[in-house]
């Protein structure tokens, strides 16, 4: 019953207003176009004042310190990604060991990515490690459970594993350390010397081994 009278209303007044404009271009054309002019000047004025609040806010959107933001906000972002991706695989190991070592890894991150949200002006130097030692234990975790679900003997596999994630946690722990001595790491021999160790162990395959499901670890 509410609804029906509410349309009635709303259709008497559209019939009001149409019977008034009539009427006023019949018997008062000129207070009628001045009327007219008026609502068109302020229907101007209204697109005016919104254009020139869109283009501040664009200008805004564009400056170098939004730019910035966006680029630190988008790194923080991939890494909480990762970190999600590690801890599911570290779900699917077996091994006690590995699997309790590779949550202490994460937990690492997880210190480093708690305080990056705190400390933003530190993200950019972050990244070149993250890029580095994440996608390194993705693929190690990765080649691990697969080797542990094909059944096949592990060998010295659990070991190797073991060694690697322990330099990857010192690594990381340095790094949180550094966050707050505001010091750099010098990644490159560290780089180096785990890639030859994943490697000879047979952690980390040749270049055309795929890890399975499309994990991309790269920030």
């Amino acid at each position: 019953m509410g609804d029906n009278r509410s349309q009635f209303s709303w259709m008497g007044g559209l019939l009001a207003c149409a019977a008034l404009f009539f009427l006023g271009r019949s018997f008062f054309p000129s207070l009628l176009k001045t009327i007219l002019t008026i609502a068109a000047i302020g229907m101007l004025l209204i697109v005016a004042i919104i254009a020139v609040f869109v283009i501040r806010a664009l200008q805004k959107s564009n400056t170098p310190e939004a730019q910035a933001k966006k680029e630190r906000d988008g790194i923080l972002a991939k890494g909480r990604s990762n970190l999600v991706q590690l801890r599911s695989m570290t779900m699917s190991i077996k091994n006690e060991q590995v699997r309790a070592a590779s949550e202490e890894v994460c937990g690492a991150v997880d210190s480093i990515l708690k305080t990056l949200k705190s400390q933003p002006e530190d993200i950019p130097a972050v990244r070149q490690f993250f890029n580095y030692y994440l996608p390194t234990m993705g693929k190690i975790l990765t080649k691990f459970v697969k080797v542990e679900q094909s059944g096949v003997p592990m060998g010295d596999m659990a070991d190797n594993a073991l060694s690697c994630l322990g330099d990857i946690k010192k690594a990381m722990e340095r790094q949180y350390a550094n966050l707050f001595e505001d010091d750099m790491l010098d990644l490159s021999v560290e780089m180096e010397a785990l890639s030859i160790a994943v490697r000879r162990d047979g952690l980390i395959p040749d270049e055309g081994f795929e890890m399975g499901e499309p994990i991309n670890l790269t920030l």
